[in-house]
Protein backbone atom coordinates (compact mmCIF):
# COMPACT_ATOMS: atom_id res chain seq x y z
CA UNK A 1 0.00 0.00 0.00
CA UNK A 2 1.50 3.34 -0.99
CA UNK A 3 2.11 6.00 1.63
CA UNK A 4 -0.63 8.50 2.37
CA UNK A 5 -0.25 11.97 0.88
CA UNK A 6 -1.37 15.23 2.47
CA UNK A 7 -3.64 15.82 -0.52
CA UNK A 8 -5.50 12.60 0.27
CA UNK A 9 -5.80 13.55 3.94
CA UNK A 10 -7.12 17.00 2.99
CA UNK A 11 -9.94 15.45 0.96
CA UNK A 12 -11.28 13.49 3.95
CA UNK A 13 -14.38 14.78 5.69
CA UNK A 14 -12.86 14.15 9.12
CA UNK A 15 -9.88 16.39 8.40
CA UNK A 16 -12.00 19.21 7.00
CA UNK A 17 -14.51 19.07 9.83
CA UNK A 18 -11.72 19.05 12.43
CA UNK A 19 -10.14 22.09 10.80
CA UNK A 20 -13.51 23.82 10.64
CA UNK A 21 -14.24 23.14 14.31
CA UNK A 22 -10.69 24.19 15.23
CA UNK A 23 -11.10 27.43 13.27
CA UNK A 24 -14.43 28.16 14.94
CA UNK A 25 -12.92 27.44 18.36
CA UNK A 26 -9.87 29.57 17.56
CA UNK A 27 -12.08 32.46 16.49
CA UNK A 28 -14.03 32.09 19.71
CA UNK A 29 -10.87 32.16 21.83
CA UNK A 30 -9.43 35.08 19.85
CA UNK A 31 -12.71 36.94 20.23
CA UNK A 32 -12.76 36.25 23.97
CA UNK A 33 -9.16 37.32 24.48
CA UNK A 34 -9.72 40.33 22.24
CA UNK A 35 -12.62 41.38 24.44
CA UNK A 36 -10.45 40.86 27.53
CA UNK A 37 -7.72 42.97 25.87
CA UNK A 38 -10.05 45.84 25.04
CA UNK A 39 -11.78 45.79 28.41
CA UNK A 40 -8.48 45.58 30.30
CA UNK A 41 -7.00 48.45 28.31
CA UNK A 42 -10.03 50.64 28.88
CA UNK A 43 -10.10 49.78 32.59
CA UNK A 44 -6.39 50.45 33.14
CA UNK A 45 -6.55 53.73 31.21
CA UNK A 46 -9.57 54.99 33.15
CA UNK A 47 -8.08 53.89 36.46
CA UNK A 48 -4.82 55.71 35.69
CA UNK A 49 -6.75 58.83 34.67
CA UNK A 50 -8.75 58.78 37.94
CA UNK A 51 -5.58 58.44 40.02
CA UNK A 52 -3.85 61.26 38.14
CA UNK A 53 -6.90 63.53 38.48
CA UNK A 54 -7.09 62.83 42.19
CA UNK A 55 -3.42 63.65 42.70
CA UNK A 56 -3.62 66.76 40.49
CA UNK A 57 -6.66 68.03 42.37
CA UNK A 58 -4.92 67.47 45.72
CA UNK A 59 -1.88 69.53 44.65
CA UNK A 60 -3.98 72.20 42.93
CA UNK A 61 -5.95 72.85 46.13
CA UNK A 62 -2.81 73.51 48.15
CA UNK A 63 -1.99 77.06 49.18
CA UNK A 64 -0.23 79.09 46.44
CA UNK A 65 3.02 79.13 48.35
CA UNK A 66 2.84 75.40 49.14
CA UNK A 67 2.48 73.98 45.60
CA UNK A 68 6.24 73.58 44.99
CA UNK A 69 6.62 71.98 48.39
CA UNK A 70 3.71 69.62 47.63
CA UNK A 71 5.39 68.62 44.36
CA UNK A 72 8.72 67.94 46.07
CA UNK A 73 6.93 65.96 48.79
CA UNK A 74 4.99 63.87 46.19
CA UNK A 75 8.21 63.12 44.30
CA UNK A 76 9.95 62.09 47.50
CA UNK A 77 7.00 59.94 48.56
CA UNK A 78 6.04 58.28 45.19
CA UNK A 79 9.44 58.24 43.48
CA UNK A 80 10.67 60.35 40.61
CA UNK A 81 11.36 57.33 38.38
CA UNK A 82 7.73 56.22 38.07
CA UNK A 83 5.75 59.42 38.64
CA UNK A 84 5.80 62.92 37.15
CA UNK A 85 5.01 66.13 39.05
CA UNK A 86 5.92 69.44 37.42
CA UNK A 87 4.96 73.10 37.60
CA UNK A 88 5.30 75.53 34.69
CA UNK A 89 4.74 79.25 34.19
CA UNK A 90 1.94 80.36 31.85
CA UNK A 91 4.49 80.66 29.01
CA UNK A 92 5.74 77.07 29.60
CA UNK A 93 8.89 77.92 31.56
CA UNK A 94 9.81 75.23 34.07
CA UNK A 95 9.44 76.10 37.75
CA UNK A 96 9.67 72.78 39.63
CA UNK A 97 9.34 69.01 39.27
CA UNK A 98 10.95 66.19 37.31
CA UNK A 99 9.64 67.16 33.86
CA UNK A 100 11.65 70.00 32.29
CA UNK A 101 9.67 70.60 29.11
CA UNK A 102 5.94 71.23 28.89
CA UNK A 103 4.35 68.83 26.32
CA UNK A 104 2.94 70.94 23.48
CA UNK A 105 -0.03 68.61 22.90
CA UNK A 106 -1.18 68.60 26.54
CA UNK A 107 -4.27 70.72 27.08
CA UNK A 108 -5.10 72.19 30.45
CA UNK A 109 -8.06 70.53 32.17
CA UNK A 110 -8.45 68.28 29.11
CA UNK A 111 -8.03 64.56 28.50
CA UNK A 112 -4.88 62.66 29.35
CA UNK A 113 -2.21 62.04 26.73
CA UNK A 114 0.60 59.52 26.34
CA UNK A 115 4.15 60.67 25.59
CA UNK A 116 7.34 58.87 24.76
CA UNK A 117 10.62 58.92 26.70
CA UNK A 118 12.33 62.29 27.22
CA UNK A 119 15.75 63.24 28.66
CA UNK A 120 14.11 64.31 31.90
CA UNK A 121 11.82 61.21 32.17
CA UNK A 122 13.17 58.22 30.15
CA UNK A 123 9.92 56.21 29.93
CA UNK A 124 6.52 56.31 28.34
CA UNK A 125 4.16 58.39 30.45
CA UNK A 126 0.49 59.24 30.81
CA UNK A 127 0.04 62.96 31.58
CA UNK A 128 -2.78 65.32 32.54
CA UNK A 129 -2.63 69.11 32.91
CA UNK A 130 -4.33 71.50 35.32
CA UNK A 131 -4.57 75.28 35.12
CA UNK A 132 -4.01 76.87 38.54
CA UNK A 133 -5.73 80.08 39.65
CA UNK A 134 -2.39 81.84 39.47
CA UNK A 135 -2.14 81.02 35.76
CA UNK A 136 0.60 78.45 36.31
CA UNK A 137 0.37 75.03 34.73
CA UNK A 138 0.45 71.84 36.79
CA UNK A 139 1.42 68.54 35.12
CA UNK A 140 0.88 65.18 36.82
CA UNK A 141 1.84 61.89 35.18
CA UNK A 142 2.70 58.25 35.70
CA UNK A 143 4.92 55.69 34.04
CA UNK A 144 2.83 54.05 31.26
CA UNK A 145 5.17 51.13 30.64
CA UNK A 146 3.30 48.92 33.14
CA UNK A 147 0.06 49.41 31.27
CA UNK A 148 1.87 48.79 27.97
CA UNK A 149 3.40 45.60 29.36
CA UNK A 150 -0.01 44.32 30.45
CA UNK A 151 -1.39 45.13 27.02
CA UNK A 152 1.53 43.31 25.39
CA UNK A 153 1.02 40.25 27.60
CA UNK A 154 -2.66 40.03 26.67
CA UNK A 155 -1.88 40.69 22.99
CA UNK A 156 0.76 37.94 22.86
CA UNK A 157 -1.60 35.58 24.68
CA UNK A 158 -4.17 36.41 22.04
CA UNK A 159 -1.75 35.70 19.17
CA UNK A 160 -0.16 32.55 20.58
CA UNK A 161 -3.42 31.01 21.73
CA UNK A 162 -4.88 31.48 18.25
CA UNK A 163 -1.80 30.00 16.59
CA UNK A 164 -1.67 27.12 19.09
CA UNK A 165 -5.31 26.24 18.55
CA UNK A 166 -4.91 26.33 14.77
CA UNK A 167 -1.80 24.15 14.90
CA UNK A 168 -3.52 21.77 17.34
CA UNK A 169 -6.57 21.65 15.08
CA UNK A 170 -4.41 20.87 12.08
CA UNK A 171 -2.53 18.17 13.97
CA UNK A 172 -5.74 16.70 15.39
CA UNK A 173 -7.35 16.66 11.96
CA UNK A 174 -4.29 14.94 10.56
CA UNK A 175 -4.22 12.37 13.35
CA UNK A 176 -7.97 11.70 13.19
CA UNK A 177 -7.95 11.38 9.40
CA UNK A 178 -4.99 9.04 8.91
CA UNK A 179 -6.61 6.00 10.58
CA UNK A 180 -9.92 6.19 8.67
CA UNK A 181 -7.98 6.84 5.46
CA UNK A 182 -5.84 3.78 6.09
CA UNK A 183 -8.98 1.72 6.67
CA UNK A 184 -10.45 3.17 3.50
CA UNK A 185 -7.37 2.09 1.57
CA UNK A 186 -7.85 -1.43 2.97
CA UNK A 187 -11.48 -1.35 1.84
CA UNK A 188 -10.36 -0.14 -1.59
CA UNK A 189 -7.90 -3.03 -1.84
CA UNK A 190 -10.64 -5.49 -0.92
CA UNK A 191 -12.96 -3.85 -3.44
CA UNK A 192 -10.38 -4.14 -6.20
CA UNK A 193 -9.90 -7.82 -5.37
CA UNK A 194 -13.67 -8.36 -5.50
CA UNK A 195 -13.93 -6.44 -8.76
CA UNK A 196 -11.21 -8.74 -10.11
CA UNK A 197 -13.57 -11.70 -9.67
CA UNK A 198 -12.91 -12.91 -6.10
CA UNK A 199 -16.52 -12.97 -4.91
CA UNK A 200 -15.47 -14.86 -1.78
CA UNK A 201 -13.63 -11.78 -0.50
CA UNK A 202 -15.43 -9.59 2.03
CA UNK A 203 -14.91 -6.09 3.30
CA UNK A 204 -12.99 -6.16 6.62
CA UNK A 205 -14.94 -4.93 9.65
CA UNK A 206 -13.22 -3.59 12.76
CA UNK A 207 -14.41 -3.54 16.36
CA UNK A 208 -15.17 0.18 16.23
CA UNK A 209 -18.61 -0.28 14.59
CA UNK A 210 -18.43 3.19 13.08
CA UNK A 211 -19.87 4.44 9.79
CA UNK A 212 -17.16 2.68 7.77
CA UNK A 213 -18.05 -0.62 9.43
CA UNK A 214 -21.74 -0.01 8.74
CA UNK A 215 -20.93 0.64 5.10
CA UNK A 216 -18.66 -2.44 4.93
CA UNK A 217 -21.39 -4.61 6.48
CA UNK A 218 -23.90 -3.36 3.91
CA UNK A 219 -21.47 -4.05 1.07
CA UNK A 220 -20.81 -7.54 2.47
CA UNK A 221 -24.53 -8.21 2.56
CA UNK A 222 -24.76 -7.10 -1.06
CA UNK A 223 -21.79 -9.29 -1.98
CA UNK A 224 -23.41 -12.31 -0.36
CA UNK A 225 -26.51 -11.71 -2.44
CA UNK A 226 -24.41 -11.22 -5.60
CA UNK A 227 -22.43 -14.36 -4.88
CA UNK A 228 -25.63 -16.30 -4.28
CA UNK A 229 -27.16 -15.06 -7.52
CA UNK A 230 -23.99 -15.78 -9.49
CA UNK A 231 -23.84 -19.26 -7.98
CA UNK A 232 -27.48 -19.85 -8.82
CA UNK A 233 -27.00 -18.61 -12.37
CA UNK A 234 -24.03 -20.90 -12.80
CA UNK A 235 -25.93 -23.82 -11.26
CA UNK A 236 -29.03 -23.15 -13.32
CA UNK A 237 -27.00 -22.93 -16.50
CA UNK A 238 -25.28 -26.22 -15.81
CA UNK A 239 -28.54 -27.89 -14.75
CA UNK A 240 -30.44 -26.65 -17.79
CA UNK A 241 -27.67 -27.93 -20.04
CA UNK A 242 -27.77 -31.29 -18.26
CA UNK A 243 -31.48 -31.82 -17.56
CA UNK A 244 -32.86 -30.42 -20.80
CA UNK A 245 -30.41 -32.30 -22.96
CA UNK A 246 -32.19 -35.62 -22.38
CA UNK A 247 -35.77 -34.56 -23.29
CA UNK A 248 -34.56 -32.50 -26.25
CA UNK A 249 -32.48 -35.42 -27.50
CA UNK A 250 -35.53 -37.70 -27.25
CA UNK A 251 -37.66 -35.11 -29.07
CA UNK A 252 -35.08 -34.88 -31.84
CA UNK A 253 -34.90 -38.67 -32.16
CA UNK A 254 -38.68 -38.98 -32.32
CA UNK A 255 -38.93 -36.20 -34.90
CA UNK A 256 -36.29 -37.97 -36.95
CA UNK A 257 -38.30 -41.20 -36.82
CA UNK A 258 -41.44 -39.33 -37.86
CA UNK A 259 -39.53 -37.79 -40.71
CA UNK A 260 -38.39 -41.21 -41.89
CA UNK A 261 -41.77 -42.90 -41.45
CA UNK A 262 -44.47 -42.76 -44.07
CA UNK A 263 -47.33 -42.58 -41.57
CA UNK A 264 -46.88 -40.49 -38.31
CA UNK A 265 -47.67 -42.41 -35.12
CA UNK A 266 -50.11 -40.46 -32.85
CA UNK A 267 -48.33 -41.91 -29.81
CA UNK A 268 -45.02 -40.46 -30.95
CA UNK A 269 -46.66 -37.06 -31.45
CA UNK A 270 -48.17 -37.20 -27.97
CA UNK A 271 -44.80 -38.13 -26.48
CA UNK A 272 -43.09 -35.26 -28.31
CA UNK A 273 -45.75 -32.86 -27.01
CA UNK A 274 -45.27 -34.15 -23.44
CA UNK A 275 -41.49 -33.73 -23.65
CA UNK A 276 -41.86 -30.17 -24.93
CA UNK A 277 -44.39 -29.40 -22.17
CA UNK A 278 -41.83 -30.51 -19.57
CA UNK A 279 -39.28 -28.13 -21.07
CA UNK A 280 -41.79 -25.25 -21.18
CA UNK A 281 -42.88 -25.89 -17.58
CA UNK A 282 -39.31 -25.55 -16.43
CA UNK A 283 -38.82 -22.33 -18.32
CA UNK A 284 -42.08 -20.93 -16.96
CA UNK A 285 -40.92 -21.72 -13.42
CA UNK A 286 -37.58 -20.02 -14.09
CA UNK A 287 -39.34 -16.93 -15.42
CA UNK A 288 -41.57 -16.90 -12.34
CA UNK A 289 -38.54 -16.96 -10.03
CA UNK A 290 -36.91 -14.17 -12.04
CA UNK A 291 -40.12 -12.14 -11.87
CA UNK A 292 -40.32 -12.52 -8.08
CA UNK A 293 -36.70 -11.54 -7.51
CA UNK A 294 -36.80 -8.59 -9.93
CA UNK A 295 -40.01 -6.95 -8.69
CA UNK A 296 -40.16 -3.86 -6.50
CA UNK A 297 -39.38 -5.05 -3.00
CA UNK A 298 -42.47 -3.56 -1.35
CA UNK A 299 -44.75 -2.87 -4.29
CA UNK A 300 -47.47 -5.29 -3.19
CA UNK A 301 -46.92 -5.19 0.58
CA UNK A 302 -49.98 -4.49 2.73
CA UNK A 303 -51.42 -5.68 6.06
CA UNK A 304 -52.05 -9.41 5.52
CA UNK A 305 -53.86 -11.93 7.72
CA UNK A 306 -51.80 -15.13 7.77
CA UNK A 307 -54.82 -17.09 9.02
CA UNK A 308 -56.68 -16.17 5.83
CA UNK A 309 -53.71 -17.31 3.72
CA UNK A 310 -53.69 -20.68 5.46
CA UNK A 311 -57.46 -21.09 5.04
CA UNK A 312 -57.32 -20.23 1.32
CA UNK A 313 -54.52 -22.74 0.71
CA UNK A 314 -56.48 -25.40 2.59
CA UNK A 315 -59.64 -24.76 0.57
CA UNK A 316 -57.65 -25.00 -2.67
CA UNK A 317 -55.85 -28.27 -1.90
CA UNK A 318 -58.49 -30.12 0.11
CA UNK A 319 -60.03 -31.67 -3.07
CA UNK A 320 -56.57 -32.69 -4.38
CA UNK A 321 -55.75 -34.35 -1.06
CA UNK A 322 -59.00 -36.34 -1.18
CA UNK A 323 -58.32 -37.49 -4.73
CA UNK A 324 -54.76 -38.49 -3.78
CA UNK A 325 -55.94 -40.42 -0.72
CA UNK A 326 -54.14 -38.08 1.68
CA UNK A 327 -55.60 -37.07 5.02
CA UNK A 328 -55.58 -33.28 5.12
CA UNK A 329 -56.04 -31.00 8.17
CA UNK A 330 -55.71 -27.31 8.92
CA UNK A 331 -55.47 -25.39 12.21
CA UNK A 332 -54.97 -21.78 13.24
CA UNK A 333 -54.54 -19.87 16.48
CA UNK A 334 -56.48 -16.88 15.21
CA UNK A 335 -55.66 -13.86 13.06
CA UNK A 336 -52.04 -12.78 12.63
CA UNK A 337 -51.58 -9.48 10.75
CA UNK A 338 -48.19 -8.70 9.18
CA UNK A 339 -46.87 -6.57 6.31
CA UNK A 340 -46.55 -8.89 3.29
CA UNK A 341 -47.55 -9.50 -0.32
CA UNK A 342 -50.62 -11.75 0.12
CA UNK A 343 -50.53 -13.15 -3.41
CA UNK A 344 -46.89 -14.18 -3.23
CA UNK A 345 -47.26 -15.56 0.30
CA UNK A 346 -50.26 -17.62 -0.83
CA UNK A 347 -48.20 -18.94 -3.73
CA UNK A 348 -45.41 -19.99 -1.36
CA UNK A 349 -47.78 -21.83 1.00
CA UNK A 350 -49.54 -23.45 -1.98
CA UNK A 351 -46.24 -24.80 -3.34
CA UNK A 352 -45.36 -26.28 0.06
CA UNK A 353 -48.79 -27.93 0.37
CA UNK A 354 -48.63 -29.22 -3.23
CA UNK A 355 -45.20 -30.76 -2.60
CA UNK A 356 -46.34 -32.33 0.67
CA UNK A 357 -49.38 -33.99 -0.97
CA UNK A 358 -47.36 -35.06 -4.01
CA UNK A 359 -44.51 -36.70 -2.11
CA UNK A 360 -46.55 -38.15 0.77
CA UNK A 361 -48.68 -40.32 -1.45
CA UNK A 362 -51.80 -42.33 -0.79
CA UNK A 363 -52.48 -43.14 2.86
CA UNK A 364 -50.33 -40.26 4.15
CA UNK A 365 -51.28 -37.21 6.17
CA UNK A 366 -50.61 -33.53 5.55
CA UNK A 367 -51.34 -30.66 7.94
CA UNK A 368 -51.19 -26.90 7.57
CA UNK A 369 -51.12 -24.76 10.68
CA UNK A 370 -50.53 -21.23 11.88
CA UNK A 371 -48.71 -21.03 15.18
CA UNK A 372 -46.61 -18.63 17.20
CA UNK A 373 -42.95 -19.35 17.86
CA UNK A 374 -40.28 -17.41 19.68
CA UNK A 375 -39.66 -15.19 16.67
CA UNK A 376 -43.28 -14.48 15.69
CA UNK A 377 -46.02 -16.16 13.65
CA UNK A 378 -45.10 -19.31 11.74
CA UNK A 379 -46.81 -21.13 8.87
CA UNK A 380 -46.09 -24.84 9.18
CA UNK A 381 -46.70 -27.47 6.47
CA UNK A 382 -46.03 -30.99 7.76
CA UNK A 383 -46.38 -34.46 6.25
CA UNK A 384 -45.55 -38.04 7.25
CA UNK A 385 -44.00 -38.98 3.93
CA UNK A 386 -40.42 -40.08 3.22
CA UNK A 387 -39.05 -36.63 4.15
CA UNK A 388 -35.78 -35.15 2.98
CA UNK A 389 -32.41 -36.50 4.15
CA UNK A 390 -30.44 -34.09 6.35
CA UNK A 391 -27.66 -33.88 3.76
CA UNK A 392 -30.08 -32.73 1.03
CA UNK A 393 -32.09 -30.09 2.92
CA UNK A 394 -29.94 -27.25 1.66
CA UNK A 395 -29.75 -28.63 -1.86
CA UNK A 396 -33.53 -29.06 -2.31
CA UNK A 397 -33.89 -25.28 -2.14
CA UNK A 398 -31.69 -24.89 -5.21
CA UNK A 399 -33.17 -24.69 -8.66
CA UNK A 400 -33.69 -27.99 -10.55
CA UNK A 401 -32.48 -30.15 -7.67
CA UNK A 402 -34.23 -33.48 -7.44
CA UNK A 403 -33.17 -36.33 -5.20
CA UNK A 404 -32.60 -39.77 -6.69
CA UNK A 405 -35.80 -41.18 -5.21
CA UNK A 406 -37.85 -38.21 -6.48
CA UNK A 407 -36.91 -38.44 -10.16
CA UNK A 408 -39.83 -40.75 -10.89
CA UNK A 409 -42.30 -38.09 -9.66
CA UNK A 410 -43.41 -35.53 -12.23
CA UNK A 411 -42.08 -32.06 -11.52
CA UNK A 412 -39.61 -29.39 -12.54
CA UNK A 413 -37.58 -29.26 -9.36
CA UNK A 414 -38.35 -25.54 -9.02
CA UNK A 415 -41.23 -25.49 -6.54
CA UNK A 416 -39.10 -24.96 -3.46
CA UNK A 417 -36.93 -22.49 -5.40
CA UNK A 418 -40.04 -20.33 -5.91
CA UNK A 419 -40.85 -20.61 -2.20
CA UNK A 420 -37.28 -19.61 -1.35
CA UNK A 421 -37.46 -16.57 -3.65
CA UNK A 422 -40.72 -15.41 -2.04
CA UNK A 423 -39.41 -15.94 1.49
CA UNK A 424 -36.20 -14.06 0.63
CA UNK A 425 -38.22 -11.19 -0.84
CA UNK A 426 -40.07 -10.81 2.48
CA UNK A 427 -36.83 -11.39 4.44
CA UNK A 428 -38.59 -14.23 6.25
CA UNK A 429 -36.93 -17.53 7.10
CA UNK A 430 -37.66 -20.97 5.61
CA UNK A 431 -36.67 -23.95 7.75
CA UNK A 432 -36.89 -27.63 6.83
CA UNK A 433 -37.13 -29.90 9.88
CA UNK A 434 -37.43 -33.62 10.52
CA UNK A 435 -41.04 -34.51 11.44
CA UNK A 436 -40.16 -38.14 12.34
CA UNK A 437 -41.49 -39.36 10.01
CA UNK A 438 -41.85 -36.89 7.20
CA UNK A 439 -40.86 -33.29 6.67
CA UNK A 440 -41.86 -30.11 8.45
CA UNK A 441 -41.53 -26.88 6.42
CA UNK A 442 -41.71 -23.74 8.55
CA UNK A 443 -42.01 -20.18 7.26
CA UNK A 444 -41.12 -17.83 10.10
CA UNK A 445 -42.95 -14.64 9.21
CA UNK A 446 -40.73 -12.10 10.91
CA UNK A 447 -38.41 -9.99 8.74
CA UNK A 448 -34.77 -10.69 9.51
CA UNK A 449 -32.94 -7.61 10.76
CA UNK A 450 -29.81 -6.35 9.04
CA UNK A 451 -26.80 -6.60 11.34
CA UNK A 452 -23.72 -4.37 11.18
Amino acid sequence: MSSLRLEQVWRTTTFRLTLLYGLVFALGVVGLLGLVYVQSTVYLTRRTDRILKTEANAIAHAAPGQIQASIDEALALNGAQSNIYALFKPDGTWIAGNLRTYPPTLKQNGRSIETGPTPSFPANATLIGRALPSGERLVVGRDADQVAEIRAIILWALIWSGLTIMVAGFGSGLALSIRPLQRLRILQTAGQDIAGGNLKRRMPISQRHDELDMFAATVNLMLEEVERLMSEVKGVTETIAHDLRTPLTRVRAQLHRLQESAQPNPGDLAQITAEIDVVLDRFRALLRISEIEARDRRAGFLPTDLAAIVEQAADLYQPLAEVSGVQFSVSSNGPAIIEADPKLLFEAVSNLVDNAIKFTGEGGAVSVSLRYGGGGPQIVVQDNGPGVPQAERGAVLQQFFRGDRDRSIVGSGLGLSIVTAIVRLHRFQLMLEDAEPGLRAVIECRPAALTY
